[in-house]
């Protein structure tokens, strides 16, 4: 992910934010892959997600860590549609762009419900 579209959208959910923040955007992990038979390791970002406010099912304090890898992925399959894919081309990202990437990381588990 290029480091200007990650800062976007870190910057878009903490302007924005309701009931989950920005914790940490910077903390790095290694995570292993499987491929061809053998593990190799991968550094990646991580971004860190906290709940200000219990919704839902989880508690105040509840923490989420969405690898770059996991964000890529959700970029991947929403630039399917043409004017997200503009947007993110362009880095002009909204924050229901914000929304629809962290809730597709996140196998549909986190809805940040964003306000302008």
């Amino acid at each position: 992910m290029k480091t200007e579209l990650y800062h976007q959208l870190v910057t878009l959910i903490h302007a924005t934010y309701t009931w989950v923040d920005v914790m940490d955007a910077s903390a790095e992990e290694t995570f292993s892959f499987h491929t061809g038979g053998s593990f190799y390791p991968v550094q990646s970002r991580v971004l860190c997600l906290v709940a200000k406010w219990s919704n839902y099912n989880y508690p105040k304090g509840h923490c989420w860590r969405i690898p770059e890898f996991m964000l890529d992925n959700a970029i991947r399959t929403l630039s399917q549609n043409a004017s997200f894919r503009k947007r993110c081309r362009k880095e002009q990202l909204l924050y229901t762009d914000a929304e629809a990437i962290i809730k597709e990381a996140s196998f549909g588990h986190i809805i940040l419900e964003l306000e302008k």
